[in-house]
């Protein structure tokens, strides 16, 4: 090229300008490529965001659980180290209250009397953990459903939302004997295993009852949870007949397969899925365990 030449110069100047432009912008290969590589790195960000996520709703429940044994304490400390919150009557079993409404329905803001037929087992112990507005205490962030009290057709269907401040099942033999050998356990220091004694945990169940309704593996029993998803799992039981085959083994193992536990002790653990074997029934019934609890 002749730089002296004008017409060579301009020529240049305006293929140069071209290749410039045309340098600046993306083709459509290197379009999809960048998108592909964001798409990558977004599948694996997902998974650890909702891991992270899933943590925190963890905590939260760990925190709950403490709050709640915080309470139980205190109520104990003032009842004369007894866990009962009501007496015998013809509408109520003793003890422990075994339903799980905290109001008559869900218009109404008034808290169940811990002797109503219809209370969840936290009324009896909420005024300790701060009275009606605790009820949040009693929700696992992790939860979807529990028991609705389907089979129980004299009372309304009431929407999800109403349950799920009842997320924490209690089992009865903190209070009541697990054979007829034993007595009742009217007072907190007659469980002679406070640390390896289940108080409270994630559960459909709001008052877990033996066998059938907890991850205890009782005598007599191939697996868990059968009342709620039959034997062999996934069969049959409270979940085919009344909730649409919904799997309410995962409210019991709510947490990526772990079930978060509130021992008698105070500590709070996780107990893991072990493919519906569940743990050692002592774990409930207060005697000393052959499978000690990992912590």
């Amino acid at each position: 090229m002749n730089p002296n030449n004008p017409h060579q110069q301009a020529l240049f100047s305006s293929f140069a300008s071209a290749d410039h432009r045309n340098r600046n912008g993306f083709t459509l290969i290197e379009l999809l490529v960048v998108i592909a590589i964001i798409a990558i790195l977004a599948g694996m960000l997902l998974p650890a965001l909702a891991r992270a996520k899933e943590e925190g709703r963890r905590a939260r429940c760990y925190s709950n659980l403490h709050q709640i044994h915080i309470g139980i304490t205190m109520y104990a400390d003032d009842s004369n180290d007894s866990l009962y919150v009501n007496q015998a009557t013809p509408q109520s079993d003793p003890a422990i209250p075994n339903d799980g409404q905290w109001t008559a329905n869900p218009q109404s803001t008034v808290m169940l009397d811990p002797w109503s037929p219809l209370a969840y087992w936290g009324v009896g112990y909420a005024r300790y953990i701060g009275g009606y507005g605790s009820r949040a205490v009693f929700r696992c962030p992790s939860a979807k459903k529990v028991d609705f009290w389907y089979d129980d057709s004299s009372r309304p269907h009431y929407s999800p939302d109403f349950w799920l401040n009842s997320t924490y099942g209690i089992q009865q033999y903190l209070v009541a004997p697990y054979n007829s050998n034993q007595k009742p356990h009217s007072k907190l220091s007659s469980l002679l295993n406070p640390q390896t004694t289940i108080f409270c945990q994630d559960s459909a169940e709001q008052r877990m009852e033996g066998g059938d309704d907890s991850l205890g593996l009782f005598p007599g029993y191939k697996t868990i949870l059968n009342q709620w998803i039959g034997s062999p799992p996934g069969s049959g039981g409270l979940s085919w007949e009344l909730y649409k085959g919904y799997q309410f083994q995962w409210e019991w193992y709510r947490h990526n397969k772990v079930c978060n536990t509130l021992w008698v002790g105070g500590n709070v653990s996780g107990i893991k899925f072990n493919n519906y074997q569940g743990v050692d029934y002592r774990w409930y019934t207060g005697d000393t365990p052959v499978q000690s609890p990992v912590f």
